[in-house]
């Protein structure tokens, strides 16, 4: 195992300690070390290295502040599962998204409800407060841990019948396109980082006031017409999004 850390300079202006960070996190990207296995310990990484405590301690610490471990009090420091990559534009739906990653999902129904339109409802969609609506909220799992907590509005109007449909098998998009015949238009996206409520900690696993990704997308339809408001809460620990930009001057 000596061996991966060949490429680790003394004499670099690159602290030390970063690089052996680097060093760390490239075997986890590269599977070397696995999620949920033991990292070496401080004691180890001298022995390996002839560095010094503190060297050793200050990169295993950047690993866990930067979601690549984990401590566990009195026996070390742990691979963390591995984060997800999100697109901010290519995929309306989860489960096709994670679907072409390889990754195994599933969702949980929380609630399946008919509601009148509330202040956030009627902002978001452009609609009146006498509006009935279908709230739909899903735990989302992947690989089996819980990633994030999904709330989806939609107008009874547009899709009657909707909350008798099973959202635990089928994708929330496959029912709207394959029973209803609607065909998407566009999506608007917003993204912003929060704290994570008692509520939504609960069910995703984590902390209350732990850091969150909460996104908030409107979808409509080719006709216009809005279809969806769907606010979804994202653990911060286990996702990072990517943004292709394009030069539109290109030819």
């Amino acid at each position: 195992m000596i061996k991966y850390f060949d490429s680790i300079d003394k004499n670099s202006i690159v602290p030390y300690y970063y690089q052996l960070q680097e060093v760390l996190e490239n075997l986890i990207d590269q599977g070397i070390y696995e999620p949920d296995q033991k990292l070496p310990s401080e004691n180890k990484l001298r022995e390996w290295l002839g560095i010094s405590r503190h060297t050793a301690q200050r990169a295993l610490k950047h690993l866990v502040d930067r979601g690549y471990a984990y401590r566990i009090q009195g026996k070390g420091t742990f691979v963390a599962n591995k984060t997800i990559t999100y697109s901010l534009v290519a995929n309306l739906s989860f489960s096709a998204e994670m679907l072409g990653l390889n990754k195994k999902v599933r969702s949980k129904l929380i609630s399946a409800e008919e509601i009148t339109a509330h202040s956030l409802i009627t902002k978001m969609l452009k609609t009146d407060e006498k509006e009935k609506y279908f709230s739909i909220q899903r735990l989302r799992y992947v690989d089996d841990n819980p990633i994030s907590l999904q709330t989806s509005y939609l107008p009874v109007a547009l899709v009657p019948g909707l909350i008798s449909k099973n959202f635990e098998e089928v994708s929330l998009f496959t029912i709207i396109k394959e029973e209803y015949g609607l065909v998407i238009g566009k999506a608007f996206e917003t993204l912003q980082t929060v704290k994570a409520t008692e509520y939504e900690a609960q069910h995703l696993g984590i902390k209350e006031g732990d850091a969150v990704f909460l996104l908030e997308r409107t979808t409509k339809l080719k006709t216009g017409e809005i279809l969806e408001f769907v606010k979804t809460i994202l653990r911060g620990d286990r996702g990072k999004f990517y943004v292709e930009f394009k030069n539109n001057k290109e030819k």
